[in-house]
């Protein structure tokens, strides 16, 4: 369980980072490929000095190694283009997480009309 000071710090963060999808999708909109949402986003984490690095990790499914965005070093930050988000993409997200040890993460879908995200951290909200 996360302690209430933690989560309220976590919130703060959370909603930069949302600010920040938010941002790039009304730049960009949708229909662009998953990479380029990457290098925007990386590009506008830079610019507004939210400290991120990657981490590399190795799905049993997944041939290749997959970076994953780390922000504040605590928030797994995922990116996905799909029309809808699905229960799947959804869990393996959350799994992604559990791997990994992160006690929270916030998975963007730019593949839909509107900027789509799910924060994972105590409790799941789709928004």
């Amino acid at each position: 369980m996360i302690p209430t000071m933690e989560k309220n710090s976590y919130q703060i963060e959370i909603n930069k980072l949302i600010e920040v999808g938010n941002f790039i999708y009304k730049q960009l909109g949708h229909g662009c490929q998953e990479h380029v949402y990457k290098e925007v986003l990386e590009l506008e984490l830079e610019l507004r000095n939210i400290p991120y690095s990657f981490r590399i990790k190795e799905h049993e499914n997944v041939p290749d190694e997959r970076k994953q965005i780390v922000c504040f070093d605590k928030i797994i930050v995922g990116l996905d283009t799909h029309s809808f988000l699905s229960e799947e993409q959804e869990n393996t997200f959350m799994k992604s997480l559990e791997d990994i040890d992160s006690p929270i993460g916030l998975l963007f879908n730019f593949g839909y009309k509107n900027l789509q995200f799910i924060k994972v951290g105590g409790q799941c909200v789709l928004q």
